[in-house]
């Protein structure tokens, strides 16, 4: 089962979310640049004509340039770097790229951040940034991985979650297309394994993620249960060991007595 979340596409300001949230971005690893196409010329009879590659090769790059002035006239957010790849033609022709620039604010692939939920009663929602494209009409777009806060997690026999600390959020693997403009800013999630004690509030402001929400089953799962496929677990072994790393030496639990 798809889940899907609404998303409204202004931003609002730091003060809507009550966590202190750190600007700095997360750098994790990224899909690598494919090699550009360049236009070939041939020489017949003295005189550099142009074939139809170099014509097509122009097109592309006019659009390019057409799609980026769209995307800052009509959105604010505009694409940062060159592309990543580029996929799908003519009308579909998608552009990958690995960083977008919006409201003065420059968001990077792997960033967690914050985007506005519709309707604006709700908390906002907190993901990470997949992907990042741009359309035919010059809109830029994020595909994002979603987190859940313990009210918006469904049981599977109805009801929600109840989590151990107003900082918890849960990870999941359901991922989202939205509008790039509807990011608010960057926010700090921590990945702590079950047997650690969670960091001071002061110290380490941020989000905390404990156990994986399985949207098809609508259950929670620990970080390190045995039943993950192996790239899976790969994933989630590394957001915790940054996370560790970046938080120190937590104390271990300590177990009660029975």
């Amino acid at each position: 089962m798809v889940l899907s979340r609404s998303l409204a596409q202004v931003p609002s300001s730091d003060g809507e979310e009550n966590f202190v949230l750190e600007t700095r971005s997360q750098e994790r690893n990224s899909t690598s640049f494919e090699e550009k196409m360049e236009g070939k010329r041939r020489k017949r009879k003295m005189v550099y004509q142009e074939s139809d590659d170099d014509e097509e090769e122009k097109e592309r790059n006019q659009e390019d340039e057409e799609r980026k002035e769209a995307g800052e006239k009509s959105h604010g957010v505009k694409p940062v770097g060159e592309p990543v790849k580029v996929t799908g033609k003519g009308k579909e022709r998608i552009i990958h790229y690995r960083q977008f620039e919006y409201g003065g604010n420059r968001y990077h692939l792997e960033d967690s951040v914050l985007l506005n939920p519709q309707p604006d009663s709700e908390k906002p929602y907190v993901a990470f940034i997949k992907d990042i494209t741009q359309r035919n009409d010059g809109r830029m777009m994020i595909m994002v991985q979603w987190f859940y806060r313990p009210e918006e997690a469904e049981k599977k026999g109805g009801g929600n979650w109840v989590a151990n600390d107003t900082r918890e959020v849960f990870y999941s693997f359901h991922c989202d297309e939205a509008d790039a403009e509807s990011v608010m800013h960057r926010c700090v999630v921590y990945f702590v394994p079950a047997h650690k004690q969670l960091p001071k509030r002061k110290q380490n402001p941020g989000f905390i993620v404990r156990k994986v929400y399985d949207t098809d089953e609508k259950k929670l799962r620990k970080l390190t249960d045995k039943d993950y496929e192996v790239e899976v677990q790969d994933e989630i072994d590394l957001l915790v060991e940054k996370s560790m790393s970046r938080l120190g030496d937590l104390p271990d639990l300590e177990l009660r007595k029975m």
